[in-house]
């Protein structure tokens, strides 16, 4: 055994202290930093949320890899300091090959991931082609499940962790949104896949935030019927000036970005955590469904 290795990596976990106790390295993690070198993986990196969580984990995990990725190229120079980025698209099986690839060549163990890739759009779902349904569930609901499905030794070996981000849509779906119905889909693998990696002893836990100040709530601000010769024209028309008058509170990615860092390093994290979300939502839930659908349809005329 290599003592001064490990001395200097115990030297290195010492050195490390966080301001808030609440997001203080667990001593499980501390007991694996001192064996092998660790990485967090985090997708969608160059979005405003993506950002914001990859700085918090260097900020908060020193002695761990920071490994940033996202679809767009932009991702190579965004981001200043030890962060390994790559491009890298999360329904590409091939390119998350490479990823890992690149990771084991740099003899890195993945301990976490956190899926935050996704794309939002607002379209007639009974209209739209099914190439344009399939691409985003394709990103949003399976590119998390490919991320699992490659790292999985991976996340074994370490007793990892998983933290999918969700969404509050999922307690209302509407008309016009199919990002809400990733969601729920999503949400409901991830309970498939967090009882399948709880038999190796990892977790996977599940953020739902509401509305963020990021660009991906500008598409809600902007929306635009883009399927040409709709009949449904005048009810997206009626969808976009009244849908952004129910969003309430809006927080900023730094405060989801920190839920996710809990998920990371609670020793026993909730199934759930909800950030920013809509009381009204709550309350819709409720209703009965004719009440809701009655609700959804005065909306929309």
């Amino acid at each position: 055994m290599n003592f001064e290795k490990r001395n200097q990596n115990s030297e290195i976990i010492s050195e490390f202290r966080v301001q808030s106790s609440e997001f203080r390295i667990p001593p499980y993690l501390h007991d694996q930093m001192t064996q092998l070198r660790k990485a967090i993986i985090i997708t969608g990196a160059a979005g405003g949320l993506g950002k914001a969580i990859v700085k918090c984990c260097m900020e908060r995990f020193p002695g761990l890899a920071i490994v940033a990725t996202d679809i767009s190229p932009e991702v190579n120079t965004m981001f200043e300091g030890p962060v390994l980025a790559y491009q890298m698209d999360v329904t590409d099986e091939a390119s998350i090959a490479a990823l890992r690839m690149a990771i084991e060549e740099k003899e890195l163990q993945v301990w976490a991931i956190v899926n935050n890739a996704g794309v939002s759009d607002f379209f007639p779902i009974t209209e739209k082609s099914k190439e344009s349904l399939e691409k985003i569930f394709a990103i949003n609901t399976f590119g998390p499940v490919n991320m699992v499905r490659a790292f999985l030794p991976h996340l074994i070996e370490t007793k990892g962790r998983v933290v999918n981000i969700s969404s509050e849509s999922v307690r209302l779906p509407a008309a016009f949104h199919p990002y809400a119905n990733t969601k729920i889909a999503l949400e409901a693998l991830s309970v498939s896949m967090r009882n399948e990696l709880a038999l190796w002893g990892a977790k996977l836990i599940l953020i739902r935030p509401g509305a963020i100040n990021t660009p991906f709530l500008d598409g809600l601000h902007d929306l635009k019927n883009r399927t040409g010769d709709s009949i449904y024209s005048e009810y997206l028309h009626n969808f976009a000036i009244k849908a952004p008058k129910e969003i309430r509170k809006i927080v900023e990615p730094e405060r989801v970005a920190s839920i996710v860092l809990k998920a990371l390093t609670k020793s026993k994290p909730k199934r759930y955590y909800r950030v920013n979300n809509n009381p009204m939502l709550r309350i819709a839930q409720r209703l009965p469904h004719w009440l809701r659908d009655y609700f959804m349809l005065r909306m929309l005329k």
